[in-house]
Parts: structure tokens; sequence; C-alpha cells
């Protein structure tokens, strides 16, 4: 009774589970991602904690509840999500983002730099989180490593204005710093030393010239500019330098010399040789030429006047004679080119890009002035970009793209740029279109360009994947690749979110070009072995990724893993369809290089149990399989299963009673009919069984008919003893067979013999075909006539075609017994359907029925009564448990109708029929 009241309860659990609403882990984070697009955070937290309650190991959960918590400033609970959320996927890139963020909070740099560190291996080329790596280096105080990885990260972006800026402005940090503890001639010593080391720098000259100026050493300032002006030839600032030191020493004629050689214009000559000429008279001759101006107003002075304010640096009186100039003479481009030195020295950029704009509609055809014109815009967009104002960079820069072409560097340093500004304003698509233009305009620069939208859209990728935003992220991806074909962030972009989108054609297309392009990236080599397993080509799969050894050692831990996961799964693929031995082999081929993996040898296991080896499929699994709490009762029930099957004998003794209906005028006296005794002994093989036994049956007396007086005669009964041998062979993984021959003395079948064989198809399906001869006991017959009432021994030939299918717990069989007898056939067609209560494959509940022209063929062997005309029914049922690794009882019981004729005391002939019980008890001991 109380098992009942379980097994309804289960039922009832049961239909609840399936009846209720089962929500996917994607869901609620759906759900909650749509809550902080709202700002509705309280509301996407309650969605977050439901989700974990069903999905605590779910990452994206992790991740929403460690953002939820950094927003609400709770640092601690925050990491600590963040955390989970990388331990269950390491490559939740979002939330090892975010980690960096947390952990900059908590004063945590060492371990933000690690996350950094990580994120860079995905995005090698992320300019944002190098430069956070160095902020966070500053932090710490290590200099050294923050100099380090801004020199690599100049490397990388040599052409990116900001990187260059923070190296300049290290530079000069470092400069300054020195340079301001110093005297002047330790200042001097430290300048000289450095350009010893990088003679390339301008600013070192400069401020070498300077501080020797400032020393009163103007032999050494001329050499030091000397010194600039062979790794700088013509440079502007280093000739004025040295002109400005040569007429304070009074060297006029070496100053005239050097100017002609180092090829300044005829009017800073003419202007030299004016001021030798006033210097010969008046000590300051720019004094007396602007005194002479104001009362002659002679342009030759004016010309003067203009060139010496701006090479002495008056500003303010170039300016002023500048007006009077264009006020005499008008805006012509001499004095316009004047206005514009003018006014680039004095840093008005809006007044130069005029000036500029001016001279070009003036002269459009002068080369030097588009130059001159063009590297200002290329300027101004650098400063703007720099400034973060894209929108102002994109004038700039579309001005010099309209006004070179690609022959010219700027050309390219303006398209590199352009692309950079389009991705900020978040015009991609013009960005590529600019891409493939400037790219079949110059082949040369294809790469620049190429990696310059690549640089913006691998940064586009990077938050659309953190906003969760799949969809556009796998768009944008196959668009860097219509550009960039081999672009490794663009293939892995298009194969993750394929992956995630569930889109397995795209998976499979993208996981192969992946390959091809990084045919030696273990990233790519996995995906291209998961993308062929998907295929069922896990052959090829594996050959992919199959670990080298290198120096004794099997190298690469990913794809070691990778290749024990597709092998694993392999073979669980190969078990079900029934080819358990090649999943053996192949799981032993993963063990060559992960021979600790439990997962594989628990997958052995359960494919030594299919080869029906159970010994050890039995220590395999008990091993290397760690059952949950709600697992434990099922694992040990199949643990028992296994051991019991581990055993190689096997003695199974059985009792059958029966009894019918009795009645008056029947055929016998009392309700007892017939006993059988049974007892069997197997020895199991992996491929053969092999059984004798002995059975014993005492049959009650019963009446007999005579023919010649037309009376029912009382008979004896009696007991009698039956040999049985059996063999079972298993051919393959598909074919099985059974060979079985009997004699018996009295009351069984004289003897015979039956031969069978199955197939074990896919999906449970498992049809059988039995063919069988018998040579009957004394039997009565009766075909429906009086006189066809018949005893004696008969030949009987049996054809039993069956159909079994199997589900999880449940197996179903259809049987029809096809049975030639005294040149007539009959039929008898039954069903059954088998529960299994317990996870051993053996305790069950069978129900059985069946109904036909002959009886259940069982029976028939079994009883006295022998009446085959008429329809007979049956119905029954089988219960089985394994009560422990050794043993294992049974009841079976069944209820037969049966056609039985009744005799009046006339003679006359009267249809019935009698019901006959058996009730069987079973005992099976494995040792």
């Amino acid at each position: 009774m109380n098992k009942r009241y379980i097994i309804f309860a289960c039922c009832l659990f049961a239909a609840s589970v399936l009846t209720a609403q089962v929500h996917t882990s994607r869901y609620f984070v759906e759900r909650a991602q749509e809550y902080i697009r709202s700002g509705a955070w309280q509301e996407a937290k309650r969605n977050i904690d439901e989700g974990l309650a069903e999905y605590p190991s779910d990452p994206d959960l992790r991740y929403l509840n460690g953002r939820y918590y950094y927003v609400s400033h709770n640092l601690r609970e925050a990491r600590y999500n963040l955390v989970r959320a990388t331990q269950e996927d390491d490559q939740h890139y979002a939330s090892k983002r975010l980690l960096v963020d947390v952990e900059d909070d908590l004063n945590h740099y060492s371990s933000a730099i690690c996350y950094i560190n990580e994120l860079l291996e995905f995005q090698p080329y992320d300019r944002d989180l190098w430069r956070r790596k160095i902020g966070l280096y500053r932090k710490l105080g290590n200099h050294v490593e923050a100099d380090a990885a801004l020199e690599r990260l100049a490397h990388i972006y040599p052409n990116d204005s900001i990187v260059r800026r923070e190296v300049r402005n290290r530079h000069r940090e470092t400069w300054n710093g020195t340079l301001q503890k110093n005297t002047l001639a330790e200042t001097a010593d430290n300048l000289e030393q450095w350009l010893d080391l990088d003679p390339m720098n301008l600013d070192y000259y400069v401020e070498l010239i300077n501080t020797y100026e400032r020393m009163g050493e103007y032999e050494r300032a001329l050499g030091a500019a000397n010194r600039g002006l062979h790794h700088f030839p013509n440079n502007a600032v280093l000739v004025a330098k040295s002109v400005g030191i040569m007429s304070s020493l009074g060297w006029f004629s070496q100053a005239l010399s050097f100017v002609k050689q180092n090829g300044s214009n005829e009017r800073t000559y003419a202007g030299l040789l004016h001021e030798v000429a006033d210097q010969a008279r008046l000590n300051d001759p720019y004094e007396v030429n602007g005194r002479l101006y104001s009362i002659t107003k002679d342009r030759d002075v004016l010309s003067y006047l203009i060139n010496t304010s701006l090479t002495r640096g008056y500003y303010d009186d170039a300016r002023l004679y500048l007006a009077e100039a264009f006020r005499t003479d008008g805006r012509t481009p001499a004095l316009l080119m004047k206005q514009y030195s003018l006014e680039r020295r004095c840093g008005n950029e809006g007044a130069t890009v005029k000036i500029l704009e001016e001279l070009y509609h003036k002269q459009p055809t002068d080369e030097e002035l588009i130059g001159e014109y063009t590297d200002l815009m290329l300027q101004l967009g650098s400063r703007d970009m720099e400034h973060q104002q894209w929108a102002d960079a994109q004038q700039h820069l579309q001005r010099v793209l309209e006004l070179t072409t690609p022959e010219n560097d700027a050309w390219a340093a303006a398209v590199s740029r352009q692309i950079t500004v389009l991705g900020h304003l978040g015009q991609y698509a013009q960005a590529r279109a600019l891409v493939r233009q400037a790219a079949s305009a110059d082949t040369v620069w294809q790469r620049r360009f190429a990696s310059a939208y690549e640089d913006i859209a691998a940064n586009r990728l990077r938050l659309l994947i953190q906003d969760e935003d799949y969809e556009q992220a796998l768009f944008e991806a196959q668009a860097l690749l219509d550009v960039v074909p081999s672009s490794e962030a663009a293939l892995r972009t298009c194969i993750n979110m394929s992956q995630t989108l569930r889109r397995q054609q795209l998976f499979h297309d993208y996981a192969q070009q992946g390959y091809e392009a990084y045919p030696s990236t273990p990233y790519f080599m996995i995906k291209r072995a998961l993308s062929l397993h998907e295929q069922k080509q896990d052959f090829q799969a594996l050959d992919i990724i199959r670990p080298r050894a290198y120096k004794d050692e099997w190298v690469n831990p990913q794809l070691i893993a990778a290749y024990s996961s597709i092998s694993g799964e392999w073979a669980l693929n190969l078990m079900r369809n029934h080819m358990a031995d090649l999943a053996v082999e192949v799981v032993d081929s993963a063990l060559v290089f992960d021979p600790e993996n439990r997962e594989l040898l628990y997958t052995k296991g359960l494919a030594y149990e299919r080869l029906k080896d159970y010994a050890p499929a039995y220590d395999l699994q008990h091993r290397y399989y760690n059952p949950s709490n709600a697992e434990q009762q099922e694992w040990m029930e199949h643990m028992r299963y296994l051991s019991f099957r581990s055993f190689k004998n096997r003695v199974d003794a059985t009792y059958t009673h029966a009894l019918y209906d009795t009645q008056e005028g029947t055929l016998a006296s009392t309700g007892h009919l017939y006993s059988i005794a049974s007892v069997a002994y197997s020895r199991l093989l992996r491929h053969n069984t092999y059984t004798a036994q002995v059975s014993y049956k005492g049959i009650d007396g019963y009446h007999s008919y005579d023919d010649e007086t037309n009376t029912m005669e009382g008979a004896a009964g009696g007991a009698g003893v039956e040999l049985m041998g059996q063999w079972e062979h298993q051919f393959d993984h598909r074919w099985s067979g059974m060979v079985s021959g009997a004699w018996s003395n009295r009351y069984f079948n004289r003897f015979s013999v039956n031969a069978s064989a199955s197939l074990d198809l896919s999906r449970g399906w498992i049809p059988s075909l039995r063919i069988g001869y018998r040579r009957t006991p004394k039997t009565y017959l009766f075909l429906g006539q009086k006189q066809n009432m018949r005893q004696g021994e008969y030949n009987l030939w049996l054809l039993t075609p069956s159909l079994e299918k199997s589900w999880e717990r449940i197996k179903t069989t259809l049987t029809l017994d096809l049975t030639a007898m005294q040149s007539s056939l009959y039929y008898n067609a039954g069903w059954k359907g088998k529960l299994f209560i317990n996870d051993d494959n053996i305790s069950s509940v069978s129900l059985l029925a069946g109904f036909g022209s002959f009886p259940e063929l069982s029976f028939f062997e079994q009883t006295a009564l022998r009446d085959v005309s008429h329809t007979n029914t049956m119905v029954g049922f089988d219960f089985q448990y394994l009560c422990t690794r050794n043993l294992y009882i049974g009841l079976a019981g069944s209820w037969n109708t049966c056609f039985n004729p009744v005799y009046g005391p006339d003679g006359s002939l009267t249809d019935n029929y009698r019901n006959i019980y058996t009730l069987s008890a079973q005992l099976h001991v494995a040792f």
C-alpha cells in the first residue's frame, strides 16, 4: 500500500514538472537587458535573481548581476559575480572588461592589469586597453613598465596622434624633471649626452643652443647649431639661430656666406645685406629704418621692416607693417604669404586657414601652395582628432582628399585618419566605401587602409558584444570581412556570434574560413574541429586538433581539452549507432593525450556496457563518475545491475502452478491442473551464453474420450522430465542469434528445436524472427465436430516474427505466432509492455495480452488441454526486482481463457470456455 502511494505521488510530481512553464537562461538574460536599457535596474535585479535561482552557473546572468552591483557601488559583490562569470566562461570578455573597472576602483591595480592582459590576448591591438594598462602602471608607481608599454604602443600605432602626444609628453616630463634640477653647465652636459643617444631630436638642439647663449658661450652655441643642421639641413629654426648668433658676434660676412650655403631666399639675403649696411652706420638698423619709414613711406624700407620684424619675432610690428603694405599694394600673393607666416607663428589657426584659402583661389596651380595648404588641413584634422572633435576633423581631412592624389603622401595619411574619424562618427558604411575606393586607387597602401578600418571596427564589435547586440555584431563583423577578408577579430566575432545565435551553417562557413586563414592558431583549429564534429565528420575533426608532442610532452592544453571533448561526444554517438567497439577505440586514442580525463574513462565504461563486457564497465563507471545527491539512488541501482551482469555464472530456478475454474461436467474434478519446477545453469561470456536446464512437471488426471462408446473416461495423471540446451551468440554490434533443443520423456514436447535471429536497429527498434519444430506428447485436438476429437502425437511447425521498441524506461513488444499442425494454420498475436521501475535494467513491471486461434505458445507447451479451433485469449503480468548484486527475484501470472467443449448426458456437444490461471515464482542467482 505504501509503495502505491509513493508511485502515485511520483506520478503527480512528474505531471506537475511536465506542465510547468520552463524558461531557459537566455529568457532571463534578455529580459534583464531590456530592463537595464530602460533604466529599470530594480526590475532587472529581480529578474536576474530569478534566473540565478534556476541557473546559478550561467555566466551571462552572473555578469548582469555584477553589473548591477557595480552601478550600485557595491564593488565587493560586483567583483564576486564577475569572477564567477569568468570561471564559468573563460572567454566572457564583457565580465573581464568590467572587472578592470572594479579592480581599479578597489585600488587593486595589479589585478586590473592581469585582466587587461587576458583581454589583450583576444584583442592585441586595442589601443584603449593599452592606454588603460599604462595608466594603471602609473598608479602603481611602476613607471618603467608604463614607459615600456607606451613604447610598444607607439610601435603598434606609429601614426596615432594620441599615442604620439603621450610619448612626447612623457619625454617632456622626463626632460623637464631632469633639466630643472641642474645648473646651466649641467643642463648643457645632459643635453650633449642625450644628443649622442638621440641625434635626431630637434628640440634637444634648440634647447642646447639657448642654454649656451644664456651661458654666454656663443661659439659653442654656434657649434651646436651646425651639428643640428648636419641632421636637419636647411631647418629654418636652426638657420635663424645660426644667423642670429653670427650677427650678435658681428660676423656679418660669415653670416652672409652661411645664408647662401643653406639656400635661404633672396629676401633674407638682401635683408642681411641691408642689416650689414645699417650696422656699419648705426647700431640698430631696424630702429633707424623704422624712423625712416615714418618720414618717407618708402616701399623698400617697408619691405625691410616687414621682413626684419618677422625674422626677429616682432609680430606686432610685422602685423602693423603688413597692414600698411596691404593698404598701399593690395593683397598680393607675396604679402599674403608673409601674413600667413605671421599668423602661423602666432598660432592663429582660423586666420591661417582663411589666408591659405585666399592664396589657393589666387594661385590654384601653385604646387608649393597646395602642399602647404594640405599640410595645414592635415595638421588641423589631426588636432581635431586629438580633441575628439570628429565632425571638424572630417571636414579638414575631406579637404585634403579633395586637393591631393594617391601619389601624394598626404593623401594616404588623410585616408587613414578619415577612416578612423568616420568610425568614431558611427558612419561605418562610409568608412568601408572609403577603404574600397582608396584601396582600388592605390594598392600599395591597401593594407594600411584596411588596418585603420579594422581598428575602429574591432572597437565597434567589442562594444556591440558588451551590449549583447549579437545580431548587429554579426552584421558588422561580416562587413569587416568584406573589407579585410583575413581580419582575425572579424573571423572570431563571426564564429562566436553564429554560435551564439545558433546559425549553424554560418558557423560552419566561418570556422572553415578562419582555419584556412590561421591554420596554426588553436582557437581556429578548435572551432573548425567543432564544426566538423557537428557535421558528423569526427575523424577529420580530431585530425585537425590532434595534439603534437614536444620533448616527450603534449603541448597546448586547449587542443587536448577539445580533442577529449570531441572524442567523448563521438564515442557516445557511436554507441547510439550500435558501434560500441569503435567507441572504445576512439576513447583510447584520446586517453593517450589526456589519460586522467574522468569523463573519457566514464564514457569508456558506458561503451563496455554496450558491448556486454560488464566487469570493466562496472570498474570504470564506479571509479570515474561522481553522482550528485539527486542521482545517487539511481546510480547505486545501476552499479548493482552492472555488478550482477559482470558475474559469469548464473542459476535460475522457477516454480509454476496452474489452476482452473471448477464446474459441474468439466474434464477434471479439482481446481489444480499442473505444476512445473525448472532449474537452469548459464555460463555467460562476452559473445556467447550457454544454458542447460532441467524441468519437472506434475499433472493431475483428466477425462479421455472413447470413440467406440462415445463416452468420457478418466485418465490418471503423472510426472515428466524435460532436458534443454541453449546457445546464444552475439555476431556483431547489431546481429544476435539463438539455437536451442529439448527432449522429454512425458507431458512435455517429445523433442523440440528452435532457432532465432535479432537485428538491433537505431532508435530502439529490434525486429526478430524465430522458427521452430515440436513433436507434441499424446494430445487431444478438437476441430469443431464431435468426430474430430482426436488423440495422438503431432508435428507442430512454428514461425514467429516480432518487433520490439525501447525508450529510456519503457519497452514494448509485438509478437505473432504462426503455427502449422495437421495441415491447418493457426495464429496467436501477443503484446507485452514493460516499465523499468529502477535504473538497473532488471527491476520492472510488465503487462501481457494475447489472442488467437491457437493458445499462447508457452501455455500450450505446459497445459494438458489442447483445444485450438476457437479463439483463445490471455492476459498476464510479470514482476522482476533486483535485490542484491547477486540476486534478483520474479513473480509472473497469467489468465488464459481457452475453448473447452462439454458433452451432456445424452452425448450432445456444447461449446464452453475454461479459465486457467498460472502463477510463477522465480529466483535468479549470479556468482
